[in-house]
């Protein structure tokens, strides 16, 4: 213990400490100018600087550390915001280490005239941030302007007395146009700090679709949803916990299971030793690969947990610490960014590894040394009938209920897509056009009247629009020409990001009940996954061309028209299933209602008609006919089901239900 405690000495514990938390991970040198990522990673600003130059013409900056992209503001590594509180460490460790016992007499006074003095410093001015020695200290207290200021001595300083903070902490942004001016006000719609004197910004912000609020109040606001985040995070660290808890007791008991199995053939074959070795050793080597098949799937699943729980647990680091050491304007300036990261991690899950895989059993045989059981026969047999009961759906028939073709002065020509917002307003895209046009929901006085009121949107940014779809916060994504852009439920733009596969843009999009966004391409049959703010999470090959997809619970269900399928895959892009459907019928749109079952558009012998599929893609029947010439189609809130055909938007009501085995639809296929 006398020669651990000797080695550990007060410069290597600063040593230590310098190099695992204030060393930049491109130069290892210690941070200067530190500059940070979307991913709330830093690095020194010249480090990033030279890091862009390898490629100048992206705009795409990859983190050395978790590879996750950040997009930069007319490609300029200067667009990127500062680590301010990482900078004011550096500032409070560096003043430490120079006040170390035994480095006090190498600090020089910063105060002296250059070339005339030399002198050792013997205090700081924590205003002026300089160090001064006995002269400079007697003539700093000897001005009236100066007297103000707090000196400690180096005694003070080293002795804990008094902790010696950077200003550095106090810094508040500049607005990037007035440079006197601070940024002391919050916009909840743009989720932005702004300054009051840029008046077109003040005047912009006296619209009442902004929300403007104070920096206390919206610090607030935001450690409450940060807070909120992290305990969904810790939560789904805590299932991944479970999920590993649970693999590794289903491994024991496979373990257990193993070895009596063993006991039980052994026994057994030494009965009949001479007649039955080869059959023993084939029923070993049988077992034996059994066993370490589902070893290596155990062993698998705990691997991949293992280090989703350690993504989660660094990243929930990384964040509590920001939140604790960041300042109130620095908290706001990255809560996007906080929100993406948090909002990521709420999405793990873990892998968890069947119980069944735990069974192994021997059983003895009459003229044989006796068989391998490698599945629960009982529990085999309950799976079965819960699965065939959940299949069991109910065929739907539907009514029209409104058509419209009109939206004030102008008739639709070509409507490819719609989608409807949490209060039943639709809005649907005509590519003829290249406009959106909205049907608003009104109380009709009547049943003759009409129950929405159409209008032509006057929506900014669009060039080349081709699809669109709505999340769970009422936002409205559009693909257009080569990006999706996203907008606000006033049609204001919000965000926009890239989504070209070889310069080719997608063919269509959906969002899941966690704003997962799946887009899909048609030319190169490729679906690509994203998080709700643009940064993608994967990209998987298909076996057909993607036209019109939809997702309901982590799936993706499309449909192809040149091969005349429904395909459905898992967001990693597993197969799911995939259906052949009649070689008359080519698919367009698809859509899910709330329990899953899948609505396909089909054009059928000349007509266009709606059929309606199980979630596990069996075919229980045409639920609409004379649909119109569908392209698109959606449910909306209310449950009613919309129909973008050509030139009208086809509005139709559920009117009855049946058991989809004794349908006679059904008995078609």
């Amino acid at each position: 213990m006398s020669k651990m405690a000797a080695s550990i000495t007060v410069t290597s514990v600063l040593d230590k400490i310098s190099k695992d938390h204030l060393e930049c991970p491109i130069c290892t040198n210690r941070f200067i100018n530190p500059t940070m990522l979307n991913c709330l990673h830093s690095f020194c600003f010249t480090c990033l600087k030279e890091l862009h130059q390898q490629d100048p013409n992206n705009s795409i900056l990859l983190c050395p550390l978790c590879r996750k992209k950040t997009t930069l503001e007319d490609n300029k590594v200067d667009s990127l915001p500062k680590d301010f509180k990482l900078n004011a460490l550096v500032d409070e460790f560096t003043v430490q280490e120079q006040l170390m016992e035994g480095h006090g007499s190498e600090v020089k006074c910063q105060a002296c005239e250059h070339g005339e003095r030399d002198h050792t410093a013997v205090s700081r001015c924590i205003d002026c941030e300089h160090f001064l020695c006995q002269d400079c200290q007697q003539a700093h207290q000897q001005l009236a302007i100066l007297k103000s200021h707090k000196i400690y001595t180096f005694a003070q300083l080293q002795s804990g007395v008094v902790t010696y903070r950077s200003k550095i902490r106090e810094y508040i942004p500049k607005c990037g146009k007035h440079s006197d001016q601070t940024l002391n006000i919050y916009c909840n719609t743009c989720q932005k700090l702004e300054c009051t004197t840029c008046r077109p910004t003040v005047l912009d912000h006296g619209n009442p679709k902004h929300d403007l609020i104070g920096i206390p109040e919206a610090l607030d606001k935001c450690k409450q949803e940060v807070a909120e985040l992290v305990a969904k995070a810790e939560k789904c660290k805590v299932d991944i916990q479970t999920a590993m808890e649970q693999a590794s007791e289903s491994r024991k008991k496979l373990e257990s299971s193993y070895a009596e199995t063993n006991k039980k053939i052994s026994k057994k074959a030494a009965k009949e030793r001479a007649k039955i070795t080869k059959e023993e050793k084939q029923l070993m080597q049988e077992a034996e690969s059994v066993y370490k098949d589902r070893v290596q799937t155990f062993e698998t699943a705990e691997a991949t947990n293992t280090k989703e729980v350690t993504q989660v647990e660094h990243k929930l680091d990384e964040v509590n610490q920001f939140m604790t050491q960041a300042s109130s304007h620095e908290i706001l300036d990255f809560k996007l960014k906080l929100i993406n990261n948090l909002d990521e991690l709420t999405k793990k899950q873990g892998e968890i590894v069947s119980d069944r895989l735990s069974f192994l059993e021997f059983e003895e045989g009459e003229r044989s040394v006796g068989r391998l059981v490698l599945e629960d026969d009982q529990q085999a047999k309950a799976e079965a009938q819960a699965k065939e009961h959940e299949t069991i759906h109910t065929k739907q028939e539907w009514n029209l209920k409104e058509s419209y073709s009109q939206f004030g002065f102008t008739k639709l020509k070509n409507a490819r897509s719609v989608t409807a917002f949490s209060d039943n307003e639709l809005v649907v895209l005509d590519t003829t056009h290249k406009a959106l046009f909205a049907l608003k929901p009104q109380v009709a006085a009547n049943k003759s009247q009409s129950t929405h009121c159409s209008q032509r949107l006057n929506v900014k940014g669009l060039t080349k629009p081709t699809a669109l779809t709505v999340d769970n916060n009422d936002h409205l994504y559009v693909i257009d020409d080569l990006e999706v852009k996203v907008f606000n439920r006033k049609y204001m733009p919000l965000y926009q990001f890239q989504v070209s596969v070889r310069n080719f843009s997608p063919s269509c999009l959906a969002v899941d009940e966690n704003n997962l966004i799946a887009v899909g391409y048609s030319q190169w049959r490729q679906i690509s996954l994203y998080n709700p703010y643009g940064s993608r999470i994967r990209t998987f090959c298909t076996p057909a061309n993607v036209d019109y997809l939809t997702s309901y619970k982590e799936r993706i269900i499309y449909s192809s028209r040149i091969d005349k399928q429904l395909h459905s895959v898992d967001y990693k892009g597993g197969k799911v299933f995939s259906v052949d459907t009649d070689q008359s019928e080519i698919s367009f749109g698809v859509c899910c209602d709330k329990d899953g079952s899948i609505f396909v558009a089909q054009f059928h012998r000349g007509a266009r008609r709606i059929c309606q599929y199980s979630p596990d893609g069996k075919y229980i029947g045409c639920v609409i006919e004379a649909c119109g010439y569908a392209y698109d189609i959606t449910f909306t809130p209310s449950g009613n089901i919309v129909v973008a055909a050509d030139q009208s938007v086809n509005i139709f009501k559920v009117v009855s239900r049946y058991n989809s085995k004794t349908s006679p639809c059904n008995m078609l296929k």
